[in-house]
């Protein structure tokens, strides 16, 4: 399993959180939810930082230094770019443990930010940037188009399965209101660079939906349809929560209501519209490709009423079961925990079979309590159920 561990930093004191496929943070504000969702993403996305330094050796923009030196530097790049004036967090220590040995500690000591390598990863990593600069001295001037092309085939392969089962990591934040708040101009400024990864991904899918949902579901050859009783679920529950169908016409954000010819453009539909609709696209776009992907959700359930979230999560679960992705989210709302705990209890029931792509398996799933520093699962043993809110708030006057 794999395995993330914190220590000092930032609201954290010391948090160890094993990777489960369905995972649920609670807490007060200032607990360190959404550092927890960064640092997840982080580690599930370093794979790119492989991918880059590839490409610099490919370039020849790092011929001298040492291509692992190079990824290092790359690492706490990306680090840096998530997290400003890192120096105030003083000395902590991150270690993230993929499988079999594989192993990145990312800390920082005296203001200097490091980054180690397990000797078993740090031996793949050598070898793979081995073969790289060998094919590049002594072959690639004589290389025909196709042996390079097959070549760096391999090479991908190579880095796909060097830290663990590849999933593709997929951050949405919380505040997605934003992405229409925030004009070009003012992106660079200061804003959350999460959100700035958001709202490109964001501007990159509008052109995806030039049509209605059901229309381009109906598109087989357009699609990588893995279960269309569970895509067509998962329009019916969008249209419900967004009380509309979303289009992307002329540039136009928009979303069709029921009533023929009516519509709400985008910048002036409800706050719970806004907020949802980005997330409520993303997970289709996910169910649509039928990869798998390591979902980074913050607060899904945000402006929205209750049964709206209670349909939200239900998505989420249909995503989730759609093609082995693993979710992890952040939440404080009695109604997520009360709909995933009906989800757990309806994949115990025996005999129950309506709906199960709606189900969550026990043994998947568990949620966890953030509270001065620490963290604490919150799952009743026995049941499996999350304990009821009473049980693990500490009233105070």
């Amino acid at each position: 399993m794999e395995q993330l561990k914190i220590r000092k930093f930032g609201p954290l004191k010391e948090v160890e959180l094993n990777i489960q496929d369905y995972m649920i943070l609670i807490g007060p504000q200032a607990s360190g939810k959404s550092t927890i969702l960064k640092l997840l993403y982080i580690f599930k996305s370093l794979r790119e930082e492989v991918f880059r330094t590839v490409s610099d050796l490919v370039e020849g923009l790092c011929a001298d230094p040492l291509p692992e030196v190079i990824l290092k530097e790359h690492i706490v790049g990306k680090f840096n770019h998530f997290w400003n004036n890192l120096p105030r967090y003083g000395d902590f220590f991150l270690k993230y443990d993929y499988e079999d040995d594989k192993v990145i500690t990312i800390f920082q000591k005296k203001n200097v930010i490091q980054v180690a390598f397990s000797e078993k990863l740090e031996v793949e990593i050598r070898d793979i940037f081995a073969a790289l600069r060998t094919f590049i001295t002594e072959r690639y001037i004589d290389a025909s188009k196709e042996t390079k092309q097959k070549f760096y085939q391999e090479i991908d392969g190579y880095i796909s399965k060097l830290l663990g089962k590849e999933k593709i990591p997929v951050y949405i934040p919380a505040g997605r209101v934003m992405a229409y708040g925030v004009s070009d101009r003012y992106l660079d400024q200061r804003i959350d660079n999460t959100m700035k990864v958001f709202i490109q991904q964001v501007a990159d899918m509008k052109p995806l939906y030039f049509d209605q949902l059901e229309k381009m579901v109906n598109k087989e050859a357009a699609l990588n349809i893995v279960d269309r009783e569970s895509l067509e679920m998962g329009i019916k529950l969008i249209k419900q929560i967004l009380r509309g169908d979303y289009v992307y016409e002329k540039e136009n954000e928009r979303i069709k209501l029921e009533k023929k010819g009516t519509f709400i453009e985008m910048p002036y539909a409800s706050t719970g519209q806004q907020e949802a609709l980005w997330l409520l696209m993303q997970l289709f776009t996910i169910m649509q490709t039928g990869l798998e992907y390591f979902l980074i959700i913050d607060e899904p359930e945000a402006h929205l009423y209750p049964l709206a979230q209670q349909q939200m999560i239900d998505l989420i679960t249909l995503a989730a079961n759609y093609s082995d992705n693993q979710v992890v989210m952040t939440t404080n709302s009695p109604t997520v925990l009360q709909t995933i705990n009906n989800q757990v209890y309806a994949g115990m029931k025996e005999g129950l079979t309506m709906h199960s792509n709606l189900w969550l398996e026990s043994e998947k799933a568990n949620a966890y309590l953030l509270n001065e520093g620490v963290m604490r699962s919150i799952v009743e043993k026995d049941s499996k159920m999350i304990k009821p809110a009473e049980s693990w708030i500490q009233p105070f006057f």
